[in-house]
């Protein structure tokens, strides 16, 4: 019994500190500030460099947001599956893994589907 309990007692501060960690990762005075926050999904994907920069261009992300959020879009595909965009507090975007494929869907320019293996696009209206 004290071993089960250790164990849950364990995985409860994991869980803590991802969530405290998650949190912390938009936390900010700068109410303009923004931010790349993992979200939770069974389906993850590795992705090249190309891969973030043509998704993150789709969207509407300028060359410096690129260059500042890249790295946190591929670690949150990569580890969590899915990842959302905000500014201001507000999300802009949210990106979802599912069989080889990345699901777009944002605030202001519609949905899109990346396919990773052609390294293509497609938008709602394509399909």
């Amino acid at each position: 019994m004290e071993y089960v309990l250790k164990a849950i007692s364990a995985k409860g501060t994991w869980l803590i500190l991802i969530l405290a960690l998650s949190i912390a990762g938009c936390a900010s005075t700068d109410s303009s500030k923004l931010c790349i926050t993992p979200l939770n999904n069974k389906n993850t994907i590795t992705l090249s460099a190309d891969d973030v920069v043509q998704m993150m261009r789709q969207v509407g992300f300028s060359d410096k947001q690129i260059l500042d959020l890249g790295t946190d879009m591929r670690d949150s595909l990569l580890h969590s599956g899915a990842a959302q965009f905000k500014i201001n507090n507000k999300v802009e975007a949210i990106f979802a893994v599912n069989d080889g494929f990345v699901y777009i869907a944002t605030r202001s320019r519609g949905t899109f589907i990346y396919d990773v293996k052609t390294g293509r696009t497609i938008t709602s209206a394509q399909l």
